[in-house]
């Protein structure tokens, strides 16, 4: 392997096999940088000496599927919200699990000498501590337990309370729900259901099930879906948890209180979501589920979970500094930025269904401040409610390929793979031919949202969407076909490449070439259509374009299914050219051939590079997409992808402005520093965080073909030590300092790639 030390004007080319000796030899006055203490995750604690006040002041935990968000009150009580990424209520709304209050007598959690809460992020733990005190609370990594343990210097009596706020079954008022989704035609009236709670011998227990299919019934004929046969998924869905712990009794349904005064206390809160018969059913497997769990011991477990969190970490690491002690401030805290946006991301990343944009499992009530126009309501409510929209999840996951975060891409591959057959019998039943369409808003089974299909079809062709942003919106399916060739590229899984990815393109590319006609030169004409949601009666969109010729050609190099080849030859040979001009004396990417309306503020003339990244490090022709970059002011918040634009086309000044003032917007109003927003969407901001994890990631490390680019956009005077993972199952470790090169190490050996290190 070769490591090319890419310079400010001229190359240095060097053996990487010597390098250690070169190294020793050249720059022998290097390794006293290297012998300084190195950063840790544990730097970016979260540390406070005095209790907080709300909700706002919670600390996230998480496993991936369950998390909860613990803060203590200035009573001395320790509240917590439990929620799942698919506790969903019977509008597809994602709901709280619920809420918890623990206290103690005596209050030991008034006293304010030698308070301490710290959010250990090495381990998972939030750490309550004072003078008479040592709690800790943690979602554990394997089992589906909330488990709090503590010791005390005094006995103490423990009472834990069920929090229940839904409590009756009632209807929406027509303003309360378009407040907060927007669906202002709906068929039938908008509801939520009331929690059930249930007094067990041995804890607390309560659930939200999910009876009423109104809901349902509504959106599947709206999609012209509900004589399908489509199994609905909402129906008994039942969401909830059972509360026991160490010589604790139920007082009431809502109680438990400890039996006598003691120094020691455990509680362990099993959370479950299922679909059940009835439930008597769902009752028995919570408690059987909750019970097996027993048989594990507590040491055993927090090991385990210990070992996760550290393996985590040691996956993929940033950590940048400088000199310049003003500088550093700023760089400390938008590396902790960094930090905390991954941490977030393990907290919601191995669940059932993928992280949800508009908050993750997150989101928190409104009662004494509000988020954007939603105020005064519950952790239940959120903008944009339950549905996925394509261009605001893809952002969380793109930062997980450098991170080696491989497991938390699961849930988003997966359910874009398992829509696969709803789409393509979408496809056939609206439009008679083959060939997959992916839309850009969707309910977890492949459903359009009501308010985007309209729920008014009368005299409306079937699969038309009466939403002018999305209307003809499908770029999602070329989007996510490149993602997944990516996903191959660096984890070279060969079972998946041939029995979900290429099949998946397939689709993909048979809905173009099925769909769309050919113009008087025999070139695809891709119109009814719309570039993004901003430049809409369309006629050849640049994504588009862009998208098909990056999937078209890498597919063809990875396929030996002739009628895969033969459809990516076709499709490439009936191209247009990706629309291009001349302003100002400059070639310019311009973002659709034509069109008649613009109603939103996008840069699709930006998709060319990235997300399809035909321009940029190591490519032919980068000047028309400078010239595109800078041809306007760009904006760089929310899900705009401006920083990573910037990055890829080497322009360190720019993306580095992106990744500060990107890193600097959380919102100051929470205790926990990691919850973006607001911006277009609500809070806390998971395509604004994904964003600018890509961002820092790109300006550190880019790659093409067998070349690693190292530092590509890096201001030379930011100190920074990292390990980020490369395709073909790659790691590059490396160290600047100073403005100089420390040490690179790539993993593995041997493989005929070569780094290059410097700045354009």
């Amino acid at each position: 392997m070769k490591v090319i030390a890419l310079q400010t004007k001229s190359r240095l080319r060097v053996n990487f096999a010597s390098m250690g000796k070169w190294l020793i030899c050249i720059n022998g006055f290097m390794l006293l940088a290297m012998v300084s203490r190195a950063q840790r995750v544990s730097d970016y604690d979260l540390v406070f000496h005095e209790t907080g006040r709300d909700s706002w002041s919670s600390m996230p935990l998480g496993n991936g599927e369950i998390s909860a968000q613990v803060w203590t009150n200035k009573e001395g009580k320790i509240q917590c919200y439990l929620a799942t990424t698919d506790s969903r209520d019977g509008m597809d709304n994602p709901i709280k699990i619920g809420k918890l209050t623990i206290e103690f007598e005596p209050n030991i959690l008034n006293e304010p000498s030698d308070y301490r809460e710290t959010l250990l992020l090495e381990e998972g733990v939030f750490h309550i501590k004072n003078k008479h005190a040592d709690i800790r609370f943690r979602v554990d990594a394997h089992h589906p337990e909330i488990i709090i343990s503590g010791s005390t210097k005094i006995p103490v009596k423990v009472k834990v309370i069920n929090n229940i706020w839904r409590k009756e079954t009632r209807g929406y008022n027509k303003d309360e729900y378009i407040a907060e989704y927007r669906d202002e035609e709906m068929p039938f009236q908008p509801f939520m259901e009331a929690d059930k709670a249930v007094r067990r011998t041995n804890g607390l227990m309560w659930f939200h099930r999910n009876r009423n299919e109104a809901f349902w019934n509504g959106v599947m004929k709206a999609n012209d879906l509900l004589d399908e046969g489509i199994i609905n998924p909402l129906k008994n869905r039942t969401s909830g948890a059972l509360v026991r712990g160490t010589n604790l009794k139920p007082l009431n349904d809502s109680i438990l209180i400890s039996q006598k005064a003691q120094k020691q206390f455990f509680v362990k809160t099993t959370v479950w979501v299922q679909q059940t018969n009835t439930e008597e059913e769902y009752i028995n497997a919570l408690e059987t589920l909750s019970f097996n769990g027993d048989k594990i011991s507590e040491a055993a477990k927090l090991a385990a979970h210990k070992k996760w969190w550290q393996e985590f970490w040691n996956r993929s690491y940033v950590y940048f500094n400088s000199d310049n002690k003003l500088l550093n401030d700023t760089l400390s805290t938008l590396n902790r930025g960094y930090i905390l946006q991954r941490y977030v991301n393990a907290i919601g990343g191995r669940g059932k269904l993928p992280v949800k944009f508009n908050g993750s499992t997150l989101v928190l009530d409104t009662y004494n401040n509000a988020i954007g126009r939603v105020s005064g309501k519950s952790a239940d409510a959120r903008l944009w409610g339950g549905a996925y929209w394509w261009q605001n999840t893809r952002l969380i996951y793109y930062p997980m390929l450098a991170s080696g975060d491989f497991d938390q891409l699961q849930p988003f591959i997966k359910f874009y793979v398992e829509l696969l057959p709803i789409m393509r019998r979408m496809t056939q039943k609206f439009y008679k031919h083959e060939g997959t369409r992916f839309i850009e808003t969707t309910h977890f089974w492949g459903a359009w949202r009501g308010g985007d299909i309209g729920w008014n079809r009368t005299n409306m062709e079937p699969g038309i969407s009466t939403n002018p942003y999305i209307k003809d919106l499908i770029i999602a399916g070329l989007e996510m076909a490149n993602f997944l060739l990516d996903y191959y590229v660096y984890t070279g899984d060969e079972k998946m490449l041939r029995e979900e990815s290429l099949p998946f393109i397939k689709e993909v590319l048979l809905f173009y070439d099925k769909h769309y006609h050919r113009d008087a030169q025999g070139k695809l004409l891709i119109t009814p259509a719309q570039s993004l949601e901003t430049y809409i009666n369309a006629v050849n969109p640049t994504p588009d374009i862009a998208g098909l010729t990056v999937v078209t050609s890498r597919a063809a190099t990875l396929t030996t299914d002739t009628a895969l080849l033969a459809l990516c030859s076709k499709l490439k040979s009936e191209l247009p050219a990706i629309p291009h001009a001349v302003k100002n004396g400059k070639r310019i990417i311009l973002p659709v051939q034509s069109y008649k309306n613009i109603i939103n503020v996008e840069y699709p003339e930006l998709y060319p590079i990235f997300p399809f990244r035909i321009y940029g490090v190591g490519k032919e022709d980068v000047e028309i997409a400078v010239n595109t970059f800078k041809e306007k002011q760009r904006t760089y918040y929310g899900w705009q992808q401006t920083g990573i634009q910037a990055a890829l086309l080497g322009l360190t000044d720019s993306a580095s402005k992106v990744m500060k003032s990107n890193g600097l917007a959380y919102d100051r109003r929470f205790r926990f520093p990691g919850f973006w927003g607001p911006n277009y969407d609500y809070l806390p901001d998971q395509c604004h965080g994904g964003n600018y994890m890509n961002t820092l990631q790109t300006m550190l490390l880019q790659t093409e073909g067998n070349k690693i680019y190292l530092l590509p956009a890096w201001p030379k005077d930011w100190n920074v030590k990292l390990k980020l993972h490369t395709p073909r199952n790659g790691q590059v470790e490396a160290e600047w300092k100073n403005g100089k090169m420390i040490t690179v190490k790539k993993y593995p050996e041997g493989n005929g790639d070569e780094i290059i290190v410097g700045f354009r």
